[in-house]
């Protein structure tokens, strides 16, 4: 019986150690590319990296030549510079859709991080075949219930405050005129 044990404990050790061993590879390409999602692009890289030349000449002839490069990349929309009232912005618009993680998107602790709730008006509303709502904000947002209709839930209609907050799971829930919640989705129309 005890040689038994060590036996099943010894095979679950090698397992373990096995599929261990096998994940490391896929780990490290994760950290990766998390890594090339979350770095700061080149041309802003080299352009910081200019203020460690020494030779005042040679340092402004690098800032020159940097800041002109980073002008064209934003000109030509391969560099996107935004405040951070823009990026809260866009935050919201994108808010109940999966995203990829991009630190832009992670808020790394500031105060435009990542948005809860929001709060709009309907714009329109109406069901599909299931009988469950589907309702468009003003906004352009479009949002299903996921959870079985009920007959109780009030009907949205156009012009009716809605409120959308992060729930369990990564589901959410929707509140029309501070009525009863439901659970939806966002959807891409």
């Amino acid at each position: 019986m005890v040689s038994s044990k060590w036996s099943t404990t010894g095979t679950l050790s090698a397992a373990v150690a096995v599929t261990v061993g096998l994940g490391s590879p896929a780990v490290a390409q994760e950290i990766d590319r998390e890594k090339a999602l979350t770095a700061p692009p080149a041309i802003y890289t080299e352009l910081v990296a200019c203020k460690d030349i020494v030779e005042p000449v040679a340092r402004l002839a690098c800032y020159d030549e940097k800041v002109s490069a980073l002008q064209t990349a934003q000109s030509t929309n391969q560099v996107v510079i935004a405040d951070r009232e823009q990026v809260r912005e866009a935050r919201r618009g994108l808010f109940g859709l999966t995203l990829p993680r991009i630190k832009l998107f992670d808020g790394d602790g500031d105060e435009g991080g990542q948005i809860d709730a929001i709060d709009g008006i309907i714009k329109s509303a109406g069901t599909i075949r299931s009988g469950k709502w589907v309702i468009r904000l003003e906004d352009g947002a479009v949002w299903q219930q996921t959870d079985p209709p009920r007959s109780t839930m009030r009907r949205p209609k156009p012009g009716d405050a809605i409120v959308i907050e992060r729930a369990a799971l990564g589901s959410f829930m929707a509140k029309v005129n501070d009525g009863r919640g439901f659970k939806v989705k966002r959807i891409v129309d």
